[in-house]
């Protein structure tokens, strides 16, 4: 086993924080509005981190990418077309890029839990008081940051330049 690298930290740190952000706005009743897009463009920065750093954690194969760096790039793929659907104002094929880009985050965390050699299930097993306290420190900061913008910009709601809140043509009035 390997132990903990900076970068396998930010990794970490990073992932944990996506699967909290992912989860509120996949959850959250209201779509378009500034909060989801704030909280969005938080979870894709959170995401986009993950992925690329993804390639310089080489534990599989030393010193070369395994099958798992070609779950990155597809993420990274889906999450650059979830973007531009967005920014297209195209909703469905926003959401399904979105959603499967979560969906495979949590595939991700799952595969690395579910093997009891790898660095979590270890670093669990041989300090659980000290990674739970780490992981519900992560989640707290998500959910704060969460409860702050909310807060802050939950009565507003996000206009396109030239489109209603999810990116549709607005109609002039006469």
């Amino acid at each position: 086993m390997h132990g903990w690298t900076p970068l396998i930290v930010v990794h970490a740190v990073a992932a944990t924080l996506a699967m909290v952000l992912g989860a509120v706005n996949l959850f959250r009743r209201r779509r378009g509005d500034l909060p989801h897009r704030v909280i969005g463009r938080t979870w894709i920065g959170a995401m986009y981190l993950t992925a690329f750093s993804s390639f310089g954690i080489q534990e599989l194969r030393p010193g070369r990418f395994s099958w798992i760096h070609a779950l990155s790039v597809l993420t990274i793929v889906t999450l650059t077309l979830g973007l531009w659907h967005a920014r297209r104002g195209q909703v469905a094929a926003h959401a399904g890029n979105m959603i499967g880009s979560y969906l495979g985050l949590i595939g991700a965390f799952i595969g690395v839990v579910a093997v009891p050699s790898r660095l979590i299930p270890q670093a669990f097993q041989h300090n659980w008081l000290g990674m739970a306290a780490i992981t519900a420190l992560i989640v707290g900061v998500g959910l704060a940051f969460v409860a702050v913008v909310t807060r802050l910009l939950g009565g507003h709601v996000a206009r396109a330049a030239d489109g209603d809140a999810v990116g549709r043509p607005v109609v002039p009035r006469t």
